[in-house]
């Protein structure tokens, strides 16, 4: 049995992640994360007071990765590259990640923490900067900003459940499609 002294909240997030990539967003129980890490639900409850408190630390660490992942992939683009790359590395990320985007999705929408906004306002910025070598107007800026998220966020969502799967044209032909109608 797994003491108390061995558990971290770091290593009950992994858990969680684990638990929510094999199954479905909705899947990281304490009950199911204590049998993972060979512990008593009630040690769980020392790092998290109840499932929200954990879900809202995997969201973090969801936009964390988003975060870095963007910042390896999109260096050294600018422009409107720069804007395509990122909705391209937010949208293989979400689809990489299905069941974690909808739960970050999920927690985004119910939680008033703010860091989930700060992690918005964190993309947000990352695209504003590419935005500015071709964009004056705050809110075409907006706009765009918007357009894209909403764009990616669909498209994870759709594809994930399957609904974009057709013969007509591929997946990635018509992201790219409109990606290229929001930035006209």
């Amino acid at each position: 049995m797994t003491q108390k002294r061995d558990l971290s909240e770091d290593k009950i997030i992994q858990t969680a992640i684990e638990i929510i990539n094999e199954n479905n967003y909705d899947s990281a129980t304490f009950k199911r994360i204590a049998e993972k890490l060979n512990c008593k639900t009630q040690a769980l409850y020392f790092y998290f007071k109840n499932r929200d408190d954990l879900n809202l630390a995997v969201t973090q660490k969801y936009f964390g990765e988003l975060d870095n992942q963007i910042k390896t992939e999109c260096l050294g683009y600018s422009g409107k590259d720069g804007l395509i790359k990122i909705a391209k590395v937010m949208r293989e990320f979400g689809l990489k990640n299905l069941s974690l985007s909808l739960l970050a999705l999920k927690t985004s929408e119910i939680s008033e923490d703010k860091s989930i906004g700060e992690a918005v306002l964190r993309l947000k910025a990352i695209m504003y900067t590419f935005i500015e070598d071709f964009v004056t107007d705050d809110e075409a800026k907006l706009t765009i900003t918007r357009g894209i998220r909403a764009l990616v966020i669909g498209e994870v969502v759709n594809e994930g459940i399957g609904w974009f799967h057709n013969p007509l044209i591929k997946n990635t032909d018509s992201f790219e499609i409109n990606l290229g109608k929001i930035l006209n």
